[in-house]
């Protein structure tokens, strides 16, 4: 019993020494700096981690970076885009309101042309109407004379000259100027001083543009406003005008103007 109780001392005093030995390798390890090699290798096991980590949070905010740049580019183009589409759409829209305005003058002013021709045509047919009865009653005065001197004894009361010029246009009846004696005086005694206007020279150049087939002629209503007529040189009210030719301007004429250039143009078309 005593030796075992002398070995059981022995040990525990060996168990005691161990650890006193362990006690004293470990603080003169941490005295003197001597790392152990698996500190070592923990130590660089999460630089390198750190590293790694600090190079992908560069890369990450790059990508971010340029991700931003590629999103701020993106909304530019769009904003663009819809601004592009907006001026697009409102000059459409100018263009297209600009071509109805356009269209519904256009039609405004072929309608008012149409119903000034339309009463043009009105007053020329009223006109040729009013002609060709004057004409066929000038016919049967005209017969009626020339029976009547044919029935009469008494011939030294007529005049020979213009009797025999009125037979020999009736052999071959002719409104040309130049086709008997008869109608040249009837021209220059009764037609052409119709035409015999204030203003002597439009006078002439409407003559000739009747006689050229040029003259143009139309209402226009003046509505009661008074203006020079341009052949009699009166201020009046114009409700028609006259054209020479196509490239001619237009002259304002009265009504009374008018019925005596209408009467000749209507005359030398018979």
């Amino acid at each position: 019993m005593v030796e075992q109780s002398s070995l059981s001392e022995i040990m525990h005093d060996h168990r005691n020494d161990l650890s006193d030995a362990n006690s004293v390798d470990s603080a003169f390890s941490i005295d003197s700096g001597v790392v152990t090699t698996q500190e070592i290798n923990e130590l660089d096991f999460s630089s390198t981690t750190t590293e790694k980590l600090f190079h992908e949070l560069q890369r990450v905010k790059e990508d971010l970076k340029f991700k931003d740049h590629e999103i701020r580019r993106a909304n530019e183009l769009r904003e663009n885009t819809d601004r592009e589409i907006e001026d697009l759409t409102s000059s459409l829209f100018e263009s297209a309101h600009a071509m109805v305005d356009q269209a519904k003058q256009a039609q405004v002013n072929t309608e008012q042309k149409l119903k000034v021709s339309n009463q043009t045509i009105e007053a020329l047919v009223l006109e040729n109407v009013q002609l060709k009865k004057s004409v066929s009653e000038l016919k049967q005065i005209l017969n009626s004379c020339r029976t009547s001197l044919n029935m009469s004894d008494d011939q030294h009361n007529v005049d020979d000259m213009l009797l025999r010029e009125f037979t020999c246009w009736d052999e071959k009846p002719s409104i040309e100027r130049d086709a008997s004696l008869f109608i040249y005086r009837v021209y220059n005694e009764d037609i052409l001083p119709c035409l015999s206007f204030p203003n002597i020279e439009l006078s002439s150049k409407v003559l000739e543009a009747i006689e050229s087939n040029n003259i143009t002629m139309e209402v226009c209503h003046s509505f009661g406003n008074m203006k020079m007529c341009s052949l009699m040189g009166e201020l009046c009210q114009c409700d028609y005008r006259i054209r020479l030719n196509e490239n001619s301007s237009w002259y304002l004429i009265s009504r009374l103007a008018r019925n005596r250039v209408m009467t000749y143009f209507l005359f030398s078309f018979q």
